[in-house]
């Protein structure tokens, strides 16, 4: 027996508190109703306040997300799940991050989908790139000016990165000028956070060689907190985050914390 929409609804509203994102096509197959049926019951709950509407599916809305206090999902999504997150902002992020490479930098680049949308502005740039990210690496295969250093350790097939350095000696011999992290989670109380140790593990590591520290977070990640901290917000040199006319208080405050203690935010444009 096919739910009520009305209990349906909130059923999905549940979900989206669990979860970062939600596929219609999942929803409509968990559900047993049509793709149009799911698309009516995100469309109505977007009127409501309730959910963001993404290309593909839905996340729960900062001013739920907010009241509900939902933390982090503790679940290591795949990068294609992460791909529908906020994809606007998070190229809006890379166009401004990238603004500040210059040629004949070594920089550092995590394996996360913010970085990715960095790798297509860096392309004619003549610079090195070390990363714990296969995926980034591969960005770069067919880039004539732009040389890449694969820091090793375990296959994390989730994010394709390799996580737990295992080459230490590699990185003593690098001095990386800036560094382009993206994060699960971020506060000005705890700091940048991941939700997997050896992730977390690897971005210290690299920390050890950086002049500076670039935050690629979307309004999504401030405020929030996760289990293993990569650094204290002192080792911070820039935030690069999305202008966000809905900002939570929790929001707010987090960027206001970050900028009255001298940490450069730089916000990105969406075209």
């Amino acid at each position: 027996m096919k739910p009520l929409p009305y209990t349906r609804k909130k059923e999905i509203l549940e979900m989206l508190k669990r979860n970062d994102f939600l596929d219609i096509n999942q929803l409509s197959q968990k559900f047993n109703v049509s793709y149009m049926t799911i698309h009516r019951d995100l469309k109505e709950l977007e009127d409501e306040g309730m959910v963001s509407r993404i290309y593909g599916g839905a996340v729960v809305s900062d001013s739920v997300r907010t009241a509900a206090d939902v933390p982090v999902p503790s679940a290591d999504l795949t990068l294609e799940e992460r791909f529908r997150v906020c994809q606007e902002e998070k190229k809006a992020i890379a166009r401004a991050a990238a603004a500040y490479v210059e040629d004949g930098e070594i920089i550092g680049l995590d394996a996360s989908t913010s970085a990715l949308q960095m790798c297509p502005l860096l392309h004619e740039k003549r610079i090195t790139v070390v990363t714990n990210g296969l995926n980034v690496a591969l960005q770069f295969s067919d880039s004539e000016t732009v040389s890449v250093m694969v820091v090793g350790g375990l296959l994390r097939k989730s994010s394709l990165s390799l996580s737990g350095l295992r080459d230490q000696e590699l990185l003593q011999h690098i001095n990386i000028s800036k560094c382009f992290f993206s994060a699960t989670a971020l506060s000005f109380e705890k700091g940048m956070m991941e939700l997997s140790y050896e992730e977390s593990e690897s971005k210290r590591e690299l920390l050890k060689r950086t002049d500076k520290l670039f935050v690629l977070a979307d309004h999504t990640k401030l405020g929030a907190s996760a289990p293993y901290v990569d650094c204290t917000y002192e080792r911070i040199y820039a935030l690069v985050t999305d202008r966000w006319p809905n900002a939570a208080q929790r929001q707010t405050d987090c960027l206001r914390n970050f900028e009255q203690n001298g940490v450069r935010v730089i916000y990105g444009t969406q075209e």
